[in-house]
């Protein structure tokens, strides 16, 4: 009899053990209107379900060891019953499913399940369609373009040359005014970050190019040659822009900002911890 009561217990503890939250955050969220986003990295042994509300999340670990987040980035904190909501996995060598829609009313749920031995960082994206201006095509055609003074005008260009960057609205053809944006710039010893081994490495020159329609290419030179990251401006605040970058090793939110004369003065990805100036 006692040992029934042994296992009973065992496989009740496991259970409670496996439904119980071990994981907590809070978004950290960077303004802008338009579309709705948020970023987050999580690292799973087994599975796992992510919930969403709001700008909260929650992890509940289902088997394996304790589940926790990485990051958690929005530019607006989710409505409740957003429309349009959508969800698209990054990476991570397992699977990731919505399981449940925030379209419903109240939380999204995102499962994911990694069927190999240890743990796993995994990334995920959620869109949904959101109330504000500032980030659509207007008559300028640069990703700063949109048609009222809330959002970026119909110029959309770096400057006030162009309109859209500076002062919010103008004229302009796009990016500097020209349909693309390309700066290069910076000398050694600009700046650095730290490598998957937690290294720092120096960071020299940089060459960074904005297409016409909103695509960032940014491509360092440093102590170890030749390191790219790439992906889509996602909202403009100011004098800065943001995107979430990636290249083949290594991802991140990237802030760009603008100086004078058109000239990057600073970028930054808090993730690896990289800083470089001009």
């Amino acid at each position: 009899m006692k040992r029934i009561l042994v296992a009973l217990c065992v496989v009740g503890c496991t259970s409670a053990w496996g439904q119980q939250v071990t994981d907590r955050r809070s978004a950290e969220i960077r303004g802008g209107g338009g579309e709705g986003k948020c970023t987050i990295e999580v690292e799973v042994d087994d599975v796992a379900e992510i919930e969403i509300n709001g700008s909260n999340a929650i992890i509940r670990t289902i088997n394996g060891s304790p589940a926790s987040f990485r990051r958690f980035q929005c530019n607006q904190a989710m409505p409740n019953r957003p429309a349009g909501f959508r969800f698209k996995g990054i990476d991570g060598r397992g699977r990731q499913d919505m399981i449940r829609s925030a379209e419903d009313g109240g939380r999204a749920i995102i499962r994911i399940e990694d069927s190999k031995g240890g743990r796993e960082g995994y990334t995920f994206d959620i869109f949904w369609s959101g109330s504000g201006g500032g980030f659509g095509r207007g008559n300028g055609g640069g990703i700063f373009g949109g048609n009222n003074r809330g959002g970026n005008g119909n110029g959309g260009g770096w400057n006030n040359s162009g309109g859209g960057w500076n002062n919010g609205w103008g004229n302009g053809g796009g990016w500097n005014n020209s349909g693309d944006f390309n700066f290069e710039g910076g000398n050694r010893g600009s700046g650095t970050y730290r490598d998957r081994n937690g290294d720092r490495r120096r960071l020299d020159r940089v060459r960074v190019t904005v297409s016409r329609s909103g695509d960032l290419r940014v491509e360092f030179q440093g102590e170890r040659g030749r390191m790219e990251f790439s992906g889509p401006v996602d909202r403009r605040q100011g004098r800065r822009i943001f995107s979430n970058v990636r290249n083949s090793e290594m991802t991140g939110l990237m802030e760009i900002e603008m100086g004078s004369g058109n000239a990057v003065s600073r970028i930054t990805i808090r993730d690896i911890d990289l800083s470089w100036s001009n």
